[in-house]
């Protein structure tokens, strides 16, 4: 078993050391969601030190030091939990705390210690034949052989569970941030969404290398794949991450918004009178021009509640406060692109003067609202006979 490089070691290598420079970057960062900075760290030591550790196996060179190849079995364990765990310290933003009952999500981690337990009485020889070859261990584990396989399997529906949480978290931050905000870009975590669907992807790649893998015939293939995009994921999540958004969501949505309606001191009479309130003050002040415009600052103006503002909207018009400030900006935008005297305003200019803080955005909400582009609904209105 002499060492040997290979340029794909070379790249194992490089993605090894990066891995472990921009896990040291992120805790070194003090600004910004600090509880969140610290899983993304150790979500990135865990790749690292399992990529490390697959440099050794291939490499040859683990046969200096073979009892690292229990961190590539019990790391497997980490991965879910620390992918959740960033996904809420994301999305709950300055009210997330790690508490001690969180620990449960590492007993897993721990269980998979103590199956291990009869194999690191193992030789270093033996250790390495476990690794390159398949010796036979009955005689001398028994029924312990179980827990190893336990160690090796469990993993798999594990982070299946952990991933699910994860995007049900995003998702309902999606929900949140839309009934307290008029415009998300800088905060709808789109990063992280991208990020949740590329570990994934490598879920998917390594159910494959698992189950599928030998009898197909590409055992070596889907395993160069596979780190060749743990290798690319390692250093999107540092990048990324490192860029990530301040999240200022604080108050809950969807269920947990309308158990606090019934109890809410609103009517219907109530209700009715605030909607009028509200859609003259949207007419007369136009509050929806400011692209910065959350619910907070509207209800302030409107002098009443966040939450019996919050109510009137979703329940008044079935919107969440991102759709309704959005609707007013889109008839602010369709005035124009319909005045004949305004032909020569560009479509950016008039997504900014109605309050959208971007192109983009402008373009996604009109299209959703009233079914055109922009420029669409300018030639058909131009079109249009009188």
């Amino acid at each position: 078993m002499e060492p040997a490089i290979t340029i794909k070691l070379v790249f194992l290598a490089v993605g090894t050391a990066q891995g472990l420079f921009l896990a040291l970057a992120v805790i070194g960062v003090r600004r910004g969601n600090t509880v969140a900075n610290r899983f993304l760290a150790f979500l990135l030591l865990t790749f690292t030190f399992d990529l490390g550790v697959q440099f050794l196996i291939q490499s040859r060179f683990l046969a200096e030091m073979p009892r690292l190849f229990f961190i590539t079995l019990i790391s497997s364990f980490l991965y879910g939990p620390l992918v959740y765990l960033y996904t809420r310290a994301l999305t709950t933003g300055p009210d997330f705390r790690f508490a001690l009952r969180s620990l449960w999500h590492f007993v897993p981690f721990v269980v998979s210690i103590l199956l291990l337990i009869p194999f690191y009485g193992l030789s270093d020889s033996e250790l390495l034949e476990l690794v390159y070859s398949e010796p036979d261990l009955d005689e001398r584990l028994g029924l312990w052989l179980l827990g190893g396989l336990a160690v090796q399997l469990l993993p798999t529906p594990i982070i299946g569970i952990y991933t699910f949480l994860a995007f049900r978290s995003l998702i309902r931050h999606g929900r949140a941030i839309r009934n307290q905000f008029s415009s998300i870009d800088q905060i709808g975590l789109v990063w992280l969404r991208n990020l949740l669907i590329a570990l994934l992807l490598l879920y998917v790649i390594s159910i494959v290398a698992v189950f599928l893998a030998a009898p197909l015939g590409l055992e070596q293939t889907i395993d160069d794949v596979f780190y060749v995009a743990v290798v690319i994921v390692i250093y999107a999540i540092g990048y990324l991450g490192l860029r990530q958004p301040v999240i200022f969501t604080r108050n809950p949505a969807g269920e947990a918004a309308k158990k606090k309606y019934e109890k809410s001191a609103v009517d219907a009479d109530m209700s009715n009178a605030l909607l009028v309130e509200l859609r003259q003050h949207m007419a007369s002040a136009k509050p929806y021009l400011d692209g910065d415009l959350t619910l907070a600052e509207l209800a302030r103006q409107l002098k009443i509640s966040q939450n019996y503002l919050s109510q009137v909207i979703n329940e008044q018009t079935g919107k969440n406060f991102f759709d309704f400030v959005n609707e007013h900006r889109i008839e602010a935008a369709k005035r124009v692109l319909a005045d004949p005297d305004r032909s020569d305003a560009k479509v950016l200019t008039i997504a900014m003067d109605a309050g959208f803080n971007s192109k983009t955005a402008f373009y996604e909400a009109f299209k959703k609202h009233v079914g055109q582009t922009p420029r669409q609904y300018r030639l058909s209105v131009v079109a249009a006979p009188d």
